[in-house]
């Protein structure tokens, strides 16, 4: 395969993303507002309180920190610095112009901060499943499943910092991978990078460092097992990368705080949240097999009833292990989601405090890629239902609302188990009271459910035009990636398979 069309599958799949993240906008309310509390303080006012933001009616949030008579976000402060860095552009704009809104910095900011690594980091979940596939179908089907057919889509469009650290969390993975299948890969900024993406995901979300912990224990096995890693550069310039983000939260902590080691949540105004977050650590005890089940399985919200298409994982998982190739990626992958699962299982709030799935997971959830893309061809019909499925719940809450009233899981071990989704007992019932969320099908004066149509209209398009070579080949060869010319580049991007090679049929 040539690599125009290396390059043109990832393209495609990258601007097929950034529409579908662009089309939807969803308001994160006190969640996103305590982040956007603090960029506009940042850089309008330049300090870290958030005094005059949190109780206006575009930033009103009672997600905050109070410490020495001054409010604070208690987010931890990963997305908002990519978002107070993005937003100074917008801001001098803003000034000259007076034609941008709070409401629409805040729309534009979510695309920027949340929904385009979204969609770039698609792009590499397509480029990893077609090197370890072969299979152009399968590997955009894949693809598609997770972005599309998860809680990844949802949270795609809204302010919250689980798919921006669920993002950089695999782009650090997609590297280390690639440094172990090309030795030629031993640059030191690359090295520095994944570092430096470990590092800003666990200032982004603190429950990530249990994927951090798996990811660079992987990286370590890598080094090893491979010779020409065996230097000191190969665990200093990593090292580097990685301290920047934490000595930027701990600069954060003291100027706030007062305390390199006290963050926001250690000094949460609500006595509720600051009494359950200082239980166990930061209110994450013993797992709970109960709450295991509500999230997995259950149908209120559990991720295999949302996203029914993962249930193929566990076929795939099959598959996956007998190849000894993969196996070392296939227990990494299978170690993160087992262990996150439930290790969140014992987190206070694990529901995710008004959200319609439990969203703390999503960061697992690129890595079920691995299992997904092994599925046998065999399946190749159920795996379509299943991602229609899929994606259609998702589409559901992106329509709707990803921010659902948590009152019913309080009573939720009482409760008959069909007894409530959050999809279709609250986000289903809101589009057809004609309760539809934000979306680009206003600027063609598209209302209620022909405001979809564009949508659907882009994503059948895309498709087509994805196959369309495909189609006129009629019987392409079968392709091989060409290891040793992979390359991968820094600064946020990488190449796209810089050579590829068609096998003899």
């Amino acid at each position: 395969m040539p690599i125009s069309t290396c390059r043109k599958d990832a393209l495609i799949l990258f601007f097929l993303l950034v529409f579908v993240f662009a089309y939807f906008y969803q308001d994160g309310k006190a969640n996103a507002n305590s982040r956007f509390s603090l960029i506009f303080a940042s850089v309008q006012e330049g300090r870290l309180s958030i005094d005059d933001y949190y109780s206006k009616p575009e930033t009103k949030t009672s997600d905050r920190a109070l410490f020495n008579g001054h409010y604070y976000s208690d987010k931890a402060v990963g997305p908002t610095i990519a978002g107070a860095v993005l937003y100074l552009p917008l801001y001098a704009l803003q000034h000259f112009t007076n034609r941008l809104t709070p409401g629409s910095v805040k729309e534009i900011l979510t695309f920027l901060v949340i929904g385009l690594p979204s969609a770039f980091t698609g792009s590499l979940i397509y480029i990893l499943c077609f090197y370890l596939s072969k299979n152009r179908f399968r590997s955009y089907l894949t693809t598609l499943a997770i972005t599309l057919g998860t809680m990844y889509f949802p949270f795609s469009i809204i302010f919250f910092s689980h798919q921006f650290t669920s993002s950089l969390l695999f782009w650090a993975f997609f590297m280390i991978f690639f440094l172990k299948e090309n030795a030629a890969v031993r640059k030191n900024g690359y090295l520095f990078l994944i570092g430096l993406f470990l590092g800003w995901a666990l200032i982004s979300d603190y429950p990530s460092a249990v994927i951090i912990v798996a990811l660079v224990l992987y990286y370590l096995y890598i080094i090893w097992k491979k010779d020409p890693y065996r230097r000191w550069q190969s665990i200093v310039f990593p090292a580097l990368g990685g301290a920047i983000p934490i000595l930027v939260q701990l600069m954060d902590n003291k100027l706030s705080f007062d305390n390199y080691f006290s963050i926001g949540y250690s000094n949460l105004e609500n006595p509720f949240y600051m009494s359950s977050m200082s239980q166990g650590l930061a209110g994450i005890q013993w797992p709970n097999l109960n709450v295991l089940f509500y999230t997995t399985f259950h149908p209120g919200m559990g991720i295999f009833w949302q996203s029914p298409v993962l249930l193929l994982s566990f076929i795939g998982a099959v598959y996956l292990f007998r190849q000894r190739r993969y196996r070392s990626e296939a227990v990494l992958a299978a170690s993160i989601i087992c262990a996150y699962s439930v290790i969140l299982s014992g987190y206070f709030a694990w529901w995710g405090s008004w959200s319609f799935a439990p969203r703390h997971l999503i960061p697992m959830l690129p890595f079920f890629c691995f299992f997904l893309v092994f599925v046998p061809d065999v399946l190749n019909w159920p795996f379509v239902i299943l991602s229609l499925v899929s994606t259609g719940q998702m589409v559901i809450v992106a329509a709707s609302n990803v921010v659902t009233p948590e009152d019913w899981v309080t009573n939720i071990a009482t409760r008959g188990i069909f007894e409530f989704s959050t999809i279709y007992n609250f986000g289903l019932k809101q589009l057809l009271e004609g309760h539809f969320a934000q979306n680009l099908g206003r600027f063609l004066h598209l209302n209620s459910w022909a405001s979809l149509l564009p949508f659907l209209g882009v994503i059948l398009g895309m498709t087509l035009l994805f196959f369309w070579n495909e189609i006129k080949r009629d019987h392409a060869a079968p392709v091989m990636l060409d290891v040793e010319q992979t390359a991968i580049v820094g600064v946020g991007v990488m190449h796209f398979l810089p050579h590829c090679n068609d096998l003899p049929a």
